[in-house]
């Protein structure tokens, strides 16, 4: 929104630095898709432009696999995370300790990602060893592999790390909801659940969204906890940091980051233009309303 006392060559300034800052953010990324449509790959003398790589990224089949177990722990981290964050911040809007209870909430992001996943492999590690010894003493098989490194303890590691950023998410757009307005619905009649699907939901759904957008982003980029708890699979961020570590990123995985750049900036951009032109909407519709009675 324009200020109509305010220079417009300063607000022309402020969106110039703006988006310097984030196409300087972005330059990696942009150099990354400039790579993926060299015929020679990384460091070569020569570019030729070329949509080889691109064509034939599906047929790697270590690519498209990574892929895939990506996109079930992103999924799988949405399902656990969202209503666990989201219980998280009812609980803070009721509980008297606050400060607390945030710091608790918190507490994960202060440790580093090396630590917290070494501290869990080895937590896991005792853990299966134990179940074993239990499997043992009651001479049963029912808690064999429970706890062996694979999918589960790869998505344990993911929820403890996405969680504090789901539950700042949804706090913040809760912190508008007041619950009066489910103490008025219970007594209308609603029961819990209605109250809140019908009465607190709407309300908080935009961060409740934005959180599960908050948790697929850190799920594909999360690499450390992953590589330490994730067992016998890879994701694409391990993938791609094992061919930088021994032979080098192909021109198949340059083109799958080149995919997975474009499509998000794209979603991004598409919501940011969405939000911006929708709220222009909202504004030209306040003033219309607002004008009869700055008439009258």
């Amino acid at each position: 929104m324009y200020d109509d006392f305010a220079n417009p060559w300063n607000i022309r300034l402020k969106w110039v630095y703006l988006l310097g800052v984030v196409f300087a953010l972005l330059m990696p990324v942009f150099y990354t898709i400039y790579i993926s449509f060299n015929q020679h790959g990384f460091g070569a003398r020569i570019y030729e432009f070329t949509f080889d790589w691109y064509r034939v990224v599906l047929g790697d089949t270590l690519l498209v696999v990574s892929l895939k177990w990506t996109l079930y722990l992103a999924l799988a981290a949405i399902v656990a995370t969202i209503p666990m964050a989201l219980l998280s911040a009812k609980f803070y809007k009721r509980t008297r300790r606050k400060v607390a209870f945030v710091a608790l909430m918190l507490s994960p992001l202060f440790v580093p990602a090396d630590i917290m996943g070494s501290s869990l492999l080895v937590f896991f590690k005792n853990l299966a060893n134990g179940f074993v010894w239990l499997d043992e003493v009651l001479g049963v098989y029912w808690f064999d592999g429970w706890f062996d490194l694979g999918f589960l303890t790869a998505l344990i590691g993911q929820v403890i790390y996405v969680h504090p950023y789901a539950f700042i998410v949804i706090l913040i757009t809760m912190s508008r909801y007041r619950v009066q307005q489910t103490e008025a619905a219970r007594a209308c009649g609603a029961t819990a659940w209605q109250a809140f699907w019908q009465v607190e939901f709407p309300q908080i759904r935009v961060g409740v969204f934005s959180s599960c957008a908050f948790v697929t982003i850190l799920s594909f980029n999360e690499a450390v906890r992953t590589a330490l708890l994730k067992g016998g699979f890879d994701t694409f961020s391990n993938m791609l940091v094992a061919q930088m570590l021994n032979i080098g990123m192909s021109g198949e995985s340059y083109a799958m980051a080149g995919i997975m750049s474009i499509v998000s900036m794209l979603v991004i951009g598409s919501v940011i233009v969405f939000t911006l032109l929708r709220a222009e909407r909202l504004e030209r519709r306040a003033r219309a309303m607002a004008q009869p009675l700055m008439a009258s």
